[in-house]
């Protein structure tokens, strides 16, 4: 009896994990909750590039953060500041008063840093993902968190928004991918 229903429970969470079923992907948005708090009903500027600042504890998740943002924006239409040049910025700007303040949410830094790097308006996101934990059917759970603000060029607030997800999978990795992933999807949908 035991192994029918952890038969059937492996069963479900594989087409769950597939995406291939509509009730599969009710499933996932339902999975993923987002806590969104508004604050402003405007959007990303069209025109102009857009700058990104992500930070978090962990290198892994930020790259996977980052990522998935800059592809949300270019899937928009928007252009995203040259991934080299924004790292030889933020690596000058680290020891700057300015990014340490914007990181905070502090919009006249973040309007400080619109100006150093020349773009309509930046986005600074912090990514915080806990550890997956093993479950008693070998599964994994964990959840994710991603706060975003934008501020544009003129000092418009484009944000102050949290998203989290919670998500199943076979392991560790995939897990906080898709928390981390679905968090930003659900965030960035405010953005425009």
């Amino acid at each position: 009896m035991n192994r029918k229903i952890i038969a059937i429970f492996m069963l479900f969470c594989l087409v769950m994990s597939c995406g291939t079923a509509s009730a599969a992907s009710k499933k996932r948005s339902s999975s993923s909750r987002a806590a969104v708090s508004s604050q402003s009903d405007s959007v990303l500027p069209k025109r102009g590039d857009i700058a990104l600042v992500v930070e978090g504890d962990d290198d892994q998740h930020v790259k996977i953060a980052e990522t998935k943002i800059i592809d949300s924006l270019i899937q928009h239409g928007y252009r995203v500041v040259d991934e080299k040049k924004m790292r030889a910025a933020k690596a000058a700007a680290v020891k700057a008063q300015a990014y340490r303040l914007a990181m905070q949410g502090n919009y006249n830094a973040i309007f400080k840093l619109n100006a150093s790097y020349s773009v309509a308006a930046t986005v600074v996101a912090r990514v915080q993902a806990g550890q997956a934990v093993q479950n008693s059917f070998g599964l994994y759970t964990g959840s994710a968190s991603v706060t975003l603000l934008a501020v544009t060029s003129r000092g418009t607030k484009l944000g102050g928004r949290t998203a989290t997800s919670r998500q199943i999978s076979f392991s560790e990795y995939d897990t906080l991918l898709k928390c981390i992933e679905a968090a930003v999807d659900e965030g960035m949908k405010q953005m425009y």
